[in-house]
């Protein structure tokens, strides 16, 4: 296992971060990821770069401040680049109003790298606890971590073009699969946006600053009256039918939980629709992995403000499609998960 961590490690930095000789290189971590922190600092030396290690422990914090100082601004301005690890491990066993200070802390560090452009790699390994809550066991997750961020990055982004090729200009997409979902929605006019894992286009055109990774996704924003049909989730429990852009009604057994999530403004609205590309995920039931796998098309409600469209919402959702059937103007891009381009 260390010797595949550390692996991976020296993809982040070398392949994702694009990490050069010379360069600062602040690692913000928690407790529960402290080792692949420390891990990311070795490879960062092995490349002649300088890291420096941002430790954050929740269990520890008795108080905080609501604010960075401008000396702690002046460190993130300086840096060449972020890479930023789920920092939260116990954040839930704070009093409601030292959570507040610390959520609040952290805000404005996000807002400050986004404001200062500087190149953002966030990195998705929540603590264990997190996992189990949603089933999923934090040994099978790092094991799947481990493959989903040691890919081949260029690769993934050849084939991201040629998928956002196809979407560029066209009018119509069509999903359907063999448990009966049939959605139809407009694209007209959106531009479709690659999401390739890397730091690339942020240090050549200083765009798309903040990369998550596991990553690899083709994604665009739907007209947002244009959805109708329905996505049919059994792996999720879910049944959603959209009518004019927006979701009329939900069944199956998880029902009542979305139906309280998506009753925020703007929450049932139509957001995303995404195509999944790399091919080191392994779907675990955990959304935000999920919809990066090849194979795989994923459709959101809420925000989409920051993908190109029109819908403003507190929420974002994706709902992953497994093996689905995608027409783009009538003519196949995906049959029963595998690309046709």
């Amino acid at each position: 296992m260390e010797n595949s961590l550390r692996s991976a490690a020296g993809c982040i930095i070398k392949d994702s971060a694009l990490v050069r000789t010379g360069e600062s290189v602040l690692i913000i971590h928690g407790a529960h990821n402290r080792n692949f922190a420390s891990l990311l600092a070795e490879e960062a030396i092995r490349v002649g770069a300088l890291p420096f290690l941002w430790s954050f422990n929740d269990s520890l914090v008795s108080d905080f401040p609501e604010k960075p100082s401008e000396s702690v601004a002046g460190i993130l301005g300086k840096a060449d680049v972020v890479i930023w690890l789920s920092q939260y491990t116990a954040v839930d066993d704070l009093s409601e109003n030292v959570q507040e200070k610390v959520f609040s802390f952290w805000d404005s560090i996000y807002g400050l790298l986004q404001e200062e452009k500087v190149p953002t790699l966030l990195v998705n390994l929540p603590p264990p606890a997190w996992l189990e809550e949603e089933g999923i066991k934090p040994s099978e997750y790092l094991l799947e971590f481990i493959s989903a961020v040691d890919v081949d990055y260029v690769r993934m982004r050849e084939l991201g073009l040629i998928v956002a090729e196809r979407l560029n200009g066209a009018k119509e997409v069509l999903i359907t699969d063999e448990n009966g979902t049939h959605l139809r929605f407009s694209v007209e006019g959106r531009k479709p946006g690659l999401e390739d894992g890397t730091l690339r286009d942020c240090r050549l055109k200083r765009k798309e600053c903040e990369v998550e990774i596991p990553a690899g996704e083709v994604y665009i924003a739907p007209i947002e009256s244009s959805a109708s049909g329905r996505l049919v989730l059994p792996h999720e429990g879910l049944e959603l039918e959209f009518h004019r852009g927006k979701v009329i009604s939900i069944g199956g057994e998880k029902a009542d939980e979305l139906r309280g999530r998506i009753e925020t403004p703007g929450g049932n609205v139509i957001a995303e629709f995404g195509i999944g590309l790399n091919p080191g995920v392994k779907p675990l039931g955990l959304r935000m992995f999920d919809e990066k796998a090849l194979g795989t098309v994923h459709v959101a409600v809420g925000h989409n403000l920051h993908l190109g469209g029109a819908n403003e919402s507190e929420i974002h959702i994706d709902f992953v499609v497994m093996n689905p059937t995608v027409l783009v103007d009538g003519e196949p891009l995906m049959e029963e998960g595998t690309l046709r381009l």
